[in-house]
């Protein structure tokens, strides 16, 4: 199994053509958790008329993902993760430890993302980048 990070997703609503490629490319299904989606939701604006497509494009998109949510576990996954970078100076953005402690939690241990830079950072976690 693969974990989507947001950027993926979004280049993915944008029909960027390597990520298709890259997608198509893998034999394992696909996952995402409730902080991607969280990221998502962030980035549409409710008010604007034109962000209603995107809005529903990553509703339906994650309802045919395999979707996991925030648990005990995980938690304490996402804290080692942050906790670990920040002792070795590289410190990154705490959704991001969050979405691969999640992921890493419940034995997914690739992420498609196009922020490479950080999620390499972290242990035990491979990055499919396009």
């Amino acid at each position: 199994m693969i974990g989507l990070d947001s950027s993926a997703i979004i280049d993915f609503f944008k029909g960027d053509e390597k990520l298709k490629k890259l997608i198509n490319d893998v034999e394992d299904s696909l996952a995402a958790n409730q902080i991607v989606y969280l990221e998502l939701m962030f980035g549409i604006d409710f008010d604007n008329i034109s962000h209603l497509n995107e809005e529903r494009f990553y509703d339906n998109f994650f309802d045919s993902l395999i979707v996991f949510d925030l648990d005990k576990n995980a938690g304490k996954k996402s804290s080692k993760i942050f906790r670990e970078l920040l002792k070795k100076g590289e410190k990154i953005e705490e959704f991001d430890c969050v979405i691969a402690g999640i992921y890493l939690s419940r034995g997914v241990d690739k992420i498609i993302t196009r922020n490479a830079k950080h999620f390499e950072k972290i242990k035990g976690l491979k990055v499919l980048s396009y």
